[in-house]
Formats: structure tokens, C-alpha cells, sequence
């Protein structure tokens, strides 16, 4: 803790002393310890060929190359025993039979299907007329019509809810 207190120190010091157009003069700080990269991580620096980051895992060759394959060290047991004069690897165990005996299954109907009851909703329509004003107009003819009133029917309506009983399937 008291590292990276003398770090963040170091950076505001330094930042406040440099200039605003200092970012080509080469000062660079390098503000880590082994205490600030968490555990199973490889600290990530720069390179001295033109200051390019360059992946450190790139410096270690391929695990599979330093191992050989299992596999090429051991003969398969599943195939024949090339040198019938050696013992084979494979033993084949006796097989031993497993014997089933199957139970009854009794399936049971229910005593009785049964739809349980609910609400259920019907439009009822209403409808009723009324004597509307119509004023003077020339008709298609271009005969003039006197303003008169005439029955105008409107409608609407509303939903009904209704039960429904229980009933069997």
C-alpha cells in the first residue's frame, strides 16, 4: 500500500512539472512493483526495439512442443497384440448377462372430466333513433332541398358477463 502511494506521489509531481508540449522529450516512468500485478498475470512492458508493446507469452515456445504426445508413447490396447509371443495388454473380462424383469403399469383414468365454471362476457347492442335538423342543401340535380329534420338511428352497446357453470368433458 505504501508503494503505490509513493507512486501516485511520483506521477502528480512529475505531471505538474512538465510542460504542455513535453510528450516528445523521451520522459518516461515506469511506476510498478511486483506487488501491483494480481496474482496469475505477467507484467506487460514495452520492448527496447522502438518502445512497440510486445506480448510477453510470445517469448515462451508452445507447451505442446516441449511434451511429448502421450498417446505415441503407449500402444493401443484395443488393437491385436502385434508379437503374439507377449502377453496381450487387453483382458477381456466375462461378460456377465443382466436379466430385466419387467413390472406391470396400471394406468388409471380419472373418475370424471370436469371443466370448472367461469366468467364469460356477451356484446349487448342498444340502439335507438332520433330526429336530426338537416339545413337547406342543392342536391346532385341542382335542385334546392328546404332544411327539414329527419330520424337518424345510433347504436352502441356494452358487454355482459355471464357464469358459466362446471360441466363434464
Amino acid at each position: 500500500m505504501d508503494v503505490k502511494i509513493v507512486a501516485i506521489l511520483l506521477l502528480v509531481v512529475l505531471a505538474a512539472g512538465i510542460p504542455a508540449g513535453a510528450g516528445a522529450t523521451g520522459v518516461k516512468i515506469t511506476v510498478n512493483s511486483s506487488s501491483d500485478i494480481p496474482q496469475g498475470q505477467l507484467q506487460q512492458t514495452a520492448t527496447s526495439r522502438g518502445d512497440l508493446y510486445r506480448d510477453p507469452r510470445q517469448q515462451y515456445p508452445d507447451p505442446r512442443l516441449q511434451y511429448p504426445d502421450p498417446r505415441l508413447q503407449y500402444p493401443d490396447p484395443r488393437l491385436p497384440n502385434p508379437d503374439p509371443r507377449q502377453p496381450s495388454r487387453f483382458v477381456p473380462r466375462p461378460v456377465t448377462p443382466v436379466i430385466v424383469i419387467t413390472q406391470p403399469v396400471y394406468l388409471v383414468a380419472p373418475q370424471a372430466c370436469v371443466v370448472p365454471g367461469y366468467w364469460a362476457y356477451t356484446w349487448v347492442p342498444q340502439s335507438y333513433v332520433s330526429n336530426v335538423w338537416v339545413p337547406g342543401y342543392y342536391n346532385y340535380d341542382a335542385l334546392w332541398i328546404d332544411g327539414h329534420y329527419e330520424p337518424r338511428a345510433y347504436t352502441w352497446g356494452y358487454y355482459q358477463p355471464y357464469w358459466v357453470p362446471e360441466r363434464a368433458c
